[in-house]
């Protein structure tokens, strides 16, 4: 008979390397390294977070003698994580290997059978090629199951870990684009308003342009905690009123910062957004969260600045003021810019710069002390023009002249803008409407300054009066330091010796 130009041992032969390739390799690879893939992705954010820890607190672990300490712990996640790599690496290998014996094996047997049909004459010895080079590209299509399925381990691990985040009950229920026209209508009637905000110089508006907002029994739980952060609080922020909020720490200050800025929900109490005297009130909670920060703004403690000028640290906040006629050009934006910087009194230290606005801020603000970093931050915050301002503990981290002169400039700058002050520094809180001191959550005292002050009893008084101490103890502290390290004058037989000299 002529040879065939089939050769059915042969095909055999290849369909069952392409199983024990295609399946049972990648099956033993998973099997083999299902721990170690599963370990992987939490290695490298373990040694991820230790190297960030260390690189941002080198300064304070080499005072504190702490740094061989924290680098001993990332050399010790970088050798895990190498371990667990070089495991990875051990298995990724022994699949690939096993996967090219088998197309050895698998190439070699063809070659035999197709030799062998070939001497039978079954065969034409022209396709005994085919015979052999059919086997070797085959094997091209699952050369890479192995890695596949370590990889899909691997991403599968990370998307558990993705999902564990996702998955985390929200401190906020949301509500997509609810409610925001009625607020954006408020706040631009309030930066349309004819007296403006203090990027033209003026003061802010009175009446129903400006929003106010009010809490009504207001008790907030984090996620997972047990015990409640504020409980029954009320707090009316009419319009133009300005409000401190004072007390130890972890008695609820920033809490009452992140209710206000729907950074998290009461699960109790109304938490209510008014256009102005007569206007009708709107729930905050079920508005879209975006919309409610367009209304309330935020001058945090910690507020980034970015490695840029001061120029584009400032500029960030000015397509919020696109309505407010500012004058159009570079010029124009810079007039802006400067009574923002004014208002913060910080412009007079900018102009006197050699690069002016265009001086680089440094890292994280490194270039500025800790005042002239809230300043900048006030000034972005007053860029932004929001109708209801929030100050979180603006004053925190700096030494007490400092805070006090930037308290006062803060409630200079607020005057007459709907104002929430979150402090424990009580110097400076006459100029405020009402003070409320919170403890353990619960609001114990609320009033002006000068009723608190007056009362005999009471935690205001206390923290006044424990503020004094502490005032008088670091005047007292710093005379001494001026005058034990005072300038000395030189005794009288150096001119001598020199002279004789």
């Amino acid at each position: 008979p002529p040879p065939a130009a089939l050769l059915p041992e042969a095909g055999a032969l290849l369909a069952a390397g392409l199983a024990a390739a295609g399946l049972a390799v990648p099956l033993l690879a998973a099997a083999l390294s299902r721990g170690t893939e599963r370990r992987l992705a939490p290695a490298r954010g373990t040694l991820a977070v230790r190297t960030l820890d260390l690189l941002a607190g080198t300064g304070e672990l080499t005072v504190a003698g702490a740094l061989p300490v924290r680098t001993a712990a990332v050399r010790a996640a970088d050798a895990d994580l190498t371990r667990i790599a070089a495991r990875s690496a051990a298995r990724t290998g022994a699949g690939a290997g096993l996967t090219a014996l088998i197309t050895g094996w698998t190439v070699t047997a063809a070659a035999w059978a197709g030799a062998m049909a070939v001497t039978g004459g079954r065969l034409d010895g022209v396709l005994l090629a085919v015979v052999v080079l059919t086997p070797l590209a085959a094997f091209e299509a699952v050369a890479g199951m192995p890695l596949a399925v370590q990889h899909r381990q691997r991403t599968r691990r990370a998307a558990e870990r993705v999902h564990e985040v996702l998955d985390a009950p929200a401190p906020v229920r949301e509500h997509p684009g609810e409610g925001v026209a009625r607020v954006t209508a408020v706040a631009e009637r309030w930066r349309a308003s004819e007296s403006g905000s203090a990027l033209r110089g003026d003061l802010p508006p009175t009446g129903a342009a400006l929003p106010g907002l009010a809490l009504r029994g207001v008790t907030v739980r984090y996620p997972g905690q047990e015990r409640t952060a504020l409980t029954g609080v009320d707090l009316d922020l009419a319009p133009g009123r300005r409000v401190a909020v004072v007390g130890p720490s972890g008695s609820g200050k920033t809490t009452l910062a992140q209710v206000l800025l729907r950074f998290l929900d009461p699960e109790a109490g109304t938490y209510t957004l008014t256009g102005g005297p007569g206007a009708p009130g709107t729930d905050a909670t079920a508005v879209d969260g975006d919309a409610v920060r367009r209304l309330v703004g935020l001058c945090a403690q910690d507020a980034h600045l970015f490695d840029s000028s001061l120029r584009e640290n400032l500029r960030l906040a000015l397509p919020r003021t696109a309505g407010n006629g500012a004058p159009v050009g570079p010029a124009g934006t810079d007039a802006v810019l400067h009574r923002a910087l004014a208002a913060a009194r910080l412009d007079r230290w900018v102009l006197s710069l050699p690069d002016g606005l265009d001086t680089p801020v440094g890292e994280h603000g490194a270039a500025l002390s800790g005042g002239q970093r809230q300043r900048l931050a006030l000034a972005r915050a007053l860029l932004a023009d929001f109708p209801v301002l929030v100050l979180d503990e603006p004053a925190e981290h700096l030494d007490l002249p400092t805070a006090d002169a930037l308290t006062a400039d803060l409630l200079a700058a607020t005057e007459k803008r709907t104002t929430l002050l979150v402090t424990h520094r009580l110097h400076g809180l006459e100029a405020v409407d009402e003070v409320i001191v919170l403890d353990g959550g619960h609001a114990v005292e609320r009033g002006t300054y000068t009723e608190l002050a007056s009362r005999e009893s009471g935690l205001f008084r206390a923290m006044l009066e424990r503020e004094a101490v502490t005032a008088t103890h670091t005047s007292g502290l710093t005379d001494r330091l001026s005058t034990e390290f005072r300038p000395r004058p030189a005794p009288d037989c150096l001119p001598q010796l020199s002279g004789g000299v």
